[in-house]
């Protein structure tokens, strides 16, 4: 595997995982409070399949600092479309999930010239129904949404466990099944908490983006209007156990969006792609080839 690590000046220090290949640039964007890591089990044989794909760390999380940028949403479509503008060589497939997911959307709709495809792994979505929300997913994403208290928050939440602790509880909301995590995944997952947690501006940025995703969310009308006016090809994936994004959202979307292809996963969480990366990659080579020309 050709997978380097690099740092370029896009407005700033941003990080970025290049895994290699000659073919067509995948462009991958991590969920609030990941990182390039969301994509490791993904990359390798994406690029051994005859791809380029990246894995970019948006503003204030991975390896990526603020720098005197913000964490909005809007903040970070700007960064990826610079990303795909200057590294990825002018257009690219987009891989997002969760606040990712997000991401790609608006990208696509602001930038449609930048975007060959687009795969949306659980993407961030509006709440159809208030009794799905659990209370680890209230303490996790509600409580920091809350002005100066959130960031408070998240700084206690990072010194009530070890880092194995906190690994093992993030794991529990985000898989169907933790098991399915390998040792090697679990170890880079690891390393990334003991290293965000001496990056002063973590907090800080977590909070941002999750203000900003609940301000786009919260605007349903504008936001089901952006969905209609995406013009890139989609392949929606979602797992049918996702705790933070329930499925019943994805189902609103695929009913607004009946041509895109929506592939839901019965016994996935909320990151098919780091739980079943298998079976998401063949679902995504499935619909590669009948939908979106190679290039």
């Amino acid at each position: 595997m050709d997978r380097t690590s690099h740092i370029a000046d896009l407005f700033g220090p941003v990080h970025y995982i290049d895994y290699g290949g000659t073919g067509q640039p995948i462009v991958m964007v991590h969920g609030l409070g990941g990182s390039h890591l969301n994509w490791e089990r993904i990359g390798p044989d994406l690029a051994d399949s005859g791809y380029r794909p990246y894995a970019i760390d948006l503003w204030g999380f991975g390896l990526t600092p603020l720098d005197g940028h913000d964490a909005s949403i809007k903040s970070q479509v700007s960064l990826v479309a610079k990303f795909i503008r200057e590294i990825a060589g002018g257009t690219a497939l987009v891989f997002g999930n969760s606040m990712g997911g997000l991401i790609s959307m608006m990208l696509a709709r602001q930038y449609p010239k930048l975007v060959d495809g687009l795969v949306l792994f659980d993407p961030a979505l509006p709440m159809r129904s208030a009794k799905n929300i659990n209370r680890d997913t209230i303490k996790r994403l509600g409580v920091p949404v809350l002005p100066w208290f959130g960031e408070q928050a998240i700084r206690k939440l990072a010194e009530s466990g070890t880092p194995e602790e906190r690994l093992q509880e993030s794991l529990r909301m985000i898989t169907a099944q933790t098991s399915r995590i390998d040792a090697e995944t679990r170890a880079a997952a690891l390393e990334m908490i003991r290293l965000r947690d001496e990056m002063e501006w973590a907090p800080e940025a977590f909070c941002e983006a999750i203000r900003s995703i609940t301000g786009v969310l919260g605007r349903k009308r504008r936001f089901r209007d952006m969905v209609h006016r995406i013009t890139a090809p989609t392949l929606l994936v979602h797992g049918m156990l996702d705790e933070i994004v329930h499925f019943d959202a994805a189902e609103w979307l695929a009913k607004e969006r009946p041509d895109w292809k929506f592939a839901p996963i019965p016994d996935a969480g909320h990151v098919p792609q780091l739980e079943l990366p298998k079976r998401t990659l063949k679902i995504f080579y499935d619909w590669i080839g009948d939908t979106v020309p190679v290039g």
